[in-house]
């Protein structure tokens, strides 16, 4: 059986590439609309874990086993729905702000596996703290926007969040889910999300003009193959192991990365509420995750 420090160490690389993946979203979405962006990388991710089943010697079930219903679900709000919502948000906002918007899905998820999971998904007094400490960050970065009334970049911020609700809903599901492979579960993921997303793309959006940009290619490529089809392994991983309100950490730490990232790469200048809300996140996680001594 896999130690939890491995369990640690694959939500530190879900940090990396998931904190990395704003400033890539950010690069694409300057280049390719956001139902098409969606799309595209949802089929580089169906690809790749294609390619990695393959390699595991791997193969999917069969269509009438029940985790593909249940994988339906969690394509749509896992996957094709909040990629489109945020990357809308991407074409309105710094990738830092989005980032710390997406942080509000452990909130979500931990008020939703308390309600629907229950056992050790159930906020103990200690994880509400917590809890409460990232939504006061959510609040900071939120507010002042909200104060300048209603702009294009507030219902971005507004899509965003509710972005971060529907991973809430993924992450129970996921937990509920029949279990199967980390692998295949990510591809069955995939697969029903790029249906969704190329249903979406086609009927409301027109194709790309001409071709994207070398930049934006290689931005969407990379959001395909790591953030979202590697990550999506881990990510089934973890929350198999795990449970969601674990693995939906990673979603509180990475916009610290998203937003050193895009000061030095992309000359974002986040205001004070930013950080003021990044270090209640970042308390937020410290008290929700902290294991009390003396407790296995």
């Amino acid at each position: 059986m896999q130690s939890k420090a491995f369990d640690w160490l694959v939500l530190a690389i879900l940090v990396a590439i998931w904190g990395s993946g704003f400033a890539a979203l950010k690069i694409a979405t300057t280049y390719i609309d956001p139902l098409w962006n969606t799309a595209i990388r949802i089929a580089i991710a169906s690809a790749t874990l294609a390619v990695v089943l393959v390699l595991q010697r791997q193969r999917l079930p069969e269509f009438s086993h029940p985790a593909w219903r249940a994988y339906a679900l969690i394509g749509f709000f896992g996957m094709a729905f909040p990629f489109m919502l945020f990357a809308f948000s991407s074409q309105k906002l710094p990738s830092a702000i989005v980032a710390i918007c997406n942080g509000a899905s452990p909130i979500f998820t931990g008020l939703l596996a308390h309600l629907f999971i229950g056992g050790g998904d159930r906020l103990t007094a200690r994880k509400a703290a917590g809890v409460g400490l990232g939504f006061g960050g959510l609040v900071t970065l939120v507010a002042p926007r909200l104060a300048e009334g209603f702009t294009i970049e507030t219902l971005a911020l507004a899509a965003a969040l509710f972005g971060a609700f529907m991973y809430g809903i993924a992450n129970v599901v996921t937990r509920k889910a029949p279990a199967v492979s980390s692998t295949a579960g990510a591809l069955m993921m995939c697969l029903w999300a790029l249906g969704f997303a190329l249903a979406a793309a086609v009927t409301l959006e027109p194709p790309p003009a001409a071709m994207p940009p070398l930049p934006a290619l290689l931005a969407v490529s990379a959001l395909g193959v790591f953030s979202t089809g590697l990550a999506t392994v881990g990510y089934v991983f973890l929350i198999q192991r795990r449970g969601p309100l674990f693995m939906s950490m990673s979603i509180y730490l990475a916009p610290c990365l998203a937003t050193g990232l895009g000061m030095a790469a992309l000359g974002e200048r986040p205001g004070w509420p930013a950080f003021v809300a990044l270090g209640l996140i970042l308390a937020g996680v410290a008290l929700a995750t902290m294991t009390p001594r003396g407790r296995t």
